[in-house]
């Protein structure tokens, strides 16, 4: 388009100019139309999966002669052009389960109340894009699955809607739900009625230190443990020593971890679980000091510990064999849960001094490795090489792919959505490629022509499941033409 056309800044298009882009628009439009019709008419199999998933299909089109459509996928539909006559006429072909869940429909209480005897109701209750109110919950109230609706986090929470209800709650099932207006006085409310575990778990309490003194016999200590809402801090944790989950709490990562907390309760913590715990103040002398307490194989998994620190003198001094002994604060070496670790300082030297110990089918799956072709060609033979073909790391490209063609797990390679995708790409492996995953690989650079050009490989209602491949291009009456007419033998 000739830069003519371009108005200058803040300057306002000419009738003239306006006329030319609008001739450009319908040119093209026309065009994209042309392609996608013929397209359809050579691959006819994709054309009703591709309508089912992607098209504003209407009652007009959906009642086609001679077209078997699939109600159910059909049903789960977001792009149908969905009103309350669309879902009458066809009401003995829905499938009214799907139906149910679906959050595109038309909702309304007159959509509803139509079909009333239809509807999944307990689908319904969980239902997030339902026009949800007191007065539809009364409408239909021996209908709704209370348990559900319990659960259901797009109801219009408030106090009032609590207790308007309180008779027909599932109330363990309340007690989970984080979107309630939760106060101590609505809790105090209905002490009696909650699943203390529930509330222990819930992270949308509002949680105090004189909430947790409000309620210190009804809470479920171990779950309140767990929770991450409350405000941790070392006077909550002392006051109520006797009643935590000290496993639990060895794992919280929202405790005020620091030295003396940990020497403070150290005969309660769960050794263990603080060991993994990635929040504490990991240092060499916080190893050194409570040495005769960590669990080892947790701490050579922990991805939190100084390991540059820790492992720099070693390096340093060994030879390329065993090291001579463990790093400082820590016992015998567990090579299987330091192959895991991301947080190592690798490199291909760190590889290559304990290359004899090292698991290499867990350092395959490592992301923290510097992965590149270089590291992959020194290792070649160690490596398991399902993990590299998984692995968002490497630095993709056509030269790495061809670079270890023999090597890669080309199942894998072919759901890993970081390779550079191109019909380039793809080309010189297509005896290699798994194309049923392949035809299921969001990440592809989808379009005509890159389906045309691998058309015998795919499965086209895989494909048709993500992509609809510019069915949009096409108008009402060409998507009735194609239905009508009698498939062609696909193109050689």
């Amino acid at each position: 388009m000739s830069g003519a056309l371009v108005p200058q800044s803040g300057q306002a298009l000419s009738a003239f100019e306006r006329e030319r882009l609008d001739m450009v628009a319908h040119t093209l439009a026309g065009l994209h139309e042309q392609q996608a019709l013929q397209f359809f008419r050579d691959y006819p199999q994709l054309l009703q999966a591709c309508l089912q998933n992607h098209y504003p299909l209407t009652a007009s089109l959906l009642a086609t002669p001679g077209v078997t459509w699939d109600w159910r996928a059909l049903s789960a539909s977001r792009a149908l052009q969905w009103d309350a006559d669309l879902i009458a006429q066809f009401a003995a072909q829905w499938d009214w389960d799907i139906l149910s869940k679906n959050p595109a429909l038309p909702w309304s209480r007159a959509l509803i109340e139509a079909h009333a005897e239809q509807w999944n109701w307990q689908a319904l209750s969980s239902n997030p894009a339902l026009p949800w109110s007191q007065a539809l919950l009364e409408q239909h109230v021996y209908r709704w699955h209370w348990a559900q609706l319990s659960r259901n986090a797009d109801l219009p929470w408030s106090a009032d809607f609590v207790h308007a209800n309180a008779h027909r709650w599932d109330w363990a099932a309340l007690s989970w739900n984080p979107a309630l207006p939760w106060s101590e006085a609505l809790i105090t409310q209905y002490a009696e009625r909650w699943d203390w575990t529930g509330l222990s778990a819930n992270p949308g309490l509002p949680a105090t230190a004189a909430l947790v003194a409000r309620f210190a016999p009804f809470w479920h200590w171990g779950w309140l443990s767990k929770n991450p809402a409350l405000p941790w801090n070392a006077e909550l944790l002392s006051t109520y020593a006797a009643q935590w989950d000290w496993q639990a709490l060895s794992a919280q990562p929202r405790l005020p971890w620091d030295a003396d907390l940990i020497a403070t309760h150290a005969e309660r913590w769960d050794w263990r679980a603080l060991s993994a715990n990635p929040q504490l103040p990991w240092s060499a002398s916080l190893l050194q000091t409570w040495h005769s307490h960590w669990d080892f194989a947790a701490l050579y998994r922990n991805p939190a510990l100084p390991w540059t620190e820790l492992l720099a003198p070693l390096m340093e001094a060994a030879p390329a064999s065993a090291p001579p002994r463990s790093p400082a604060g820590l016992g015998p070496w567990d090579w299987d849960a330091l192959s895991e670790n991301p947080a190592l300082p690798w490199s291909a030297q760190l590889l290559h001094t304990w290359q004899d110990l090292w698991d290499w089918d867990r350092l395959s799956w490592n992301p923290g490795l510097p992965w590149d072709s270089a590291l992959l060609d020194r290792f070649a033979s160690a490596w398991d090489w399902s993990g590299p073909s998984s692995s968002a790391a490497l630095p993709w490209s056509a030269e790495l792919v061809a670079a270890h063609a023999e090597h890669w797990d080309w199942e894998r390679l072919s759901a890993n959505p970081s390779l550079p995708w191109s019909a380039d790409l793809i080309a010189p492996y297509a005896e290699r490629w798994n194309w049923a995953t392949l035809s299921a690989q969001r990440s592809l650079p989808w379009s005509i022509a890159l389906y045309r050009q691998f058309a015998p490989h795919w499965f086209a209602p895989l494909v048709a499941a993500q992509q609809g491949l510019n069915i949009h291009h096409l108008g009402a009456d060409e998507i009735t033409t194609l239905l009508q007419e009698k498939p062609a033998p696909p193109p050689a």
